[in-house]
């Protein structure tokens, strides 16, 4: 039997009170490293991810499958930064599309908020010829050419309507039921067609001046020098049909007073849209297109669904200029009341207008740049103004 040892249970007791004390605060420093291990790398992170940001480095996370390996000789496709500025991009560029719906989508210009001053302001600096209508006289049709202020007489005939050719040298008019072509410089007309309506379509030359747009039995274009009558396609139904400036489109009114654009070789038309522009009025006549078929002059007159109502003043002159993409009324850029608008054959736009009885002549390049406002000869008083040649 062992004798008792006070020594050694002394030693065993301070063990058994020390170990716990020791395992406890040995985990507890393990736990308090951990911790600041942790802290060191949250902070870390932190800082990481501030630093990306800046840098401008830093991505969402993509959904989807890992790109795939390029391709030798294959495009480089496109990072996912880069499509979304592509579709921003793509987006931007469809809002600034012009509105579809005419003939032509390409922007056009529009008149300035006020005008600056005119490159000229003598009438006989005027480029072209200007035809003018006696309405008191259906039989007189006169022409202020460049560089003259008084007005010459190029037609004494009796007739129904009349078309001026683009360069200005030749007349086509309706007499009696037959077409009729006149030189503007003198000489005996010769009849290039018979049977042939005045009242749904005056002659309207093409751009080339070979060929007239007529009404006989129903519109088509005529071939002045032989005198083959084409028909028009059965699609395109309507009366006053007037050529675009290039040749490229075919402006006519519709019953109702509603217009329709078409392309040379359409067999259907394209409406122009309605408008509130208008001021509860419609355009019941084209008179005259400019170079691309986007604008047209018209005569204004009250909307009504009388049908004849576009052919009651068919020798009335054009006091407006419509967008045929939009429908709206052009706001041009003179002062008074416009009493005649004609589109030239290059797309010059002329304008006649009056104030405070004096009458005025402002013609406008297709920008609408103020190339001239002259003050109009007093011997065109009370007469119409019918066309503007080169």
């Amino acid at each position: 039997m062992t004798r008792p040892d006070p020594l050694r249970d002394e030693l065993r007791e301070l063990a058994d009170t020390v170990a716990p004390t020791d395992l406890y605060e040995r985990s507890l420093a393990r736990s308090r490293r951990i911790g600041r291990r942790e802290a060191a790398i949250g902070t870390t992170a932190a800082v990481v991810a501030l630093a990306l940001l800046g840098s401008g480095l830093w991505q969402l996370p993509q959904s989807g499958p890992p790109p795939a390996a390029p391709v030798a000789g294959a495009p480089p496709v496109p990072s996912a930064s880069a499509s979304a500025a592509s579709r921003v991009a793509d987006t931007a560029a469809e809002q600034s599309r012009p509105v579809q719906g005419g003939p032509s989508s390409r922007p056009r210009p529009r008149p300035p908020g006020t005008t600056t001053s005119p490159r000229s302001t003598a009438i006989g600096d005027l480029a072209g010829h200007v035809f003018y209508a006696d309405p008191a006289d259906d039989g007189r049709l006169v022409r202020l050419s460049p560089g003259d202020d008084q007005p010459e007489t190029v037609l004494s005939q009796p007739y129904a309507t009349v078309g001026v050719s683009p360069d200005g040298a030749r007349l086509a008019y309706v007499a009696d039921g037959n077409l009729m072509v006149a030189d503007t410089r003198g000489g005996d007309p010769r009849q290039a067609y018979q049977g042939t309506t005045s009242a749904a379509q005056a002659p309207a030359w093409s751009p080339d001046g070979a060929r007239l747009l007529i009404d006989a039995a129903e519109p088509g274009v005529l071939e002045v020098a032989t005198g083959a009558l084409t028909p028009l396609p059965d699609g395109l139904d309507g009366q006053q049909f007037r050529w675009s400036g290039d040749g490229s489109t075919l402006v006519y009114a519709t019953a109702g007073c509603g217009l329709e654009v078409a392309g040379a070789n359409a067999q259907s038309g394209t409406p122009v849209p309605k408008s509130d522009d208008s001021d509860g009025r419609a355009a019941c006549r084209p008179v005259s297109v400019d170079a691309t078929g986007d604008l047209v002059t018209v005569q204004l007159s009250a909307a009504t669904a009388d049908p004849t109502a576009a052919t009651d003043a068919a020798a009335a002159p054009a006091d407006a200029v419509l967008d045929t993409v939009t429908g709206d009324i052009v706001d041009l850029p003179v002062s008074g009341k416009v009493i005649g608008a004609v589109f030239g054959p290059d797309g010059n736009l002329l304008v006649r207008s009056v104030k405070d009885g004096k009458r005025r002549l402002s013609l406008f390049a297709p920008d609408f740049t103020l190339l001239l406002r002259a003050r109009e000869p007093a011997a065109l008083k009370g007469l119409d103004l019918v066309a503007y040649t080169r």
